[in-house]
């Protein structure tokens, strides 16, 4: 199973559409990130937690199940957040118009490898 740097990894070689993605637990802990810059990975980390965590809310007050995926479209591209296991979650941007169905699918694939990968104790917690 492939370590949450490998995951994304292979996120960016299977979904064309993912420009930048950042996988984290909890509040803000980092376990990979595709960002170069570290100002532009915390940004991300920092909004995507806001979207989630405001999602979440109207998720429940609106009494639906939990929120395990979240879409944002604006002009210059999207956010795709999902959610996993162990308070995990995987934050990508991509350009404009992406296929949201595969983009989607590819980003849970690569959040429950990692996973997967953690709970086999194939890389370190």
């Amino acid at each position: 199973m492939p370590t949450p740097e490998e995951a994304l990894n292979e996120l960016l070689e299977m979904s064309a559409s993912v420009r930048q993605a950042v996988m984290v637990r909890g509040q803000s802990e980092v376990l990979a990130s595709t960002f170069a810059v570290k100002d532009s990975e915390t940004a991300m980390v920092s909004t995507a937690r806001e979207m989630l965590e405001a999602a979440r809310s109207e998720s429940q007050a609106m009494g639906r199940a939990a929120l395990s995926q979240l879409f944002a479209e604006a002009p210059a591209g999207c956010v795709f957040i999902v959610t996993g296991g162990k308070d995990t979650w995987l934050a990508a941007t991509t350009g404009s118009d992406p296929t949201v169905g595969l983009v989607l699918y590819d980003m849970n694939t690569a959040l429950r490898t990692a996973l997967e990968g953690e709970a086999g104790g194939e890389y370190p917690k």
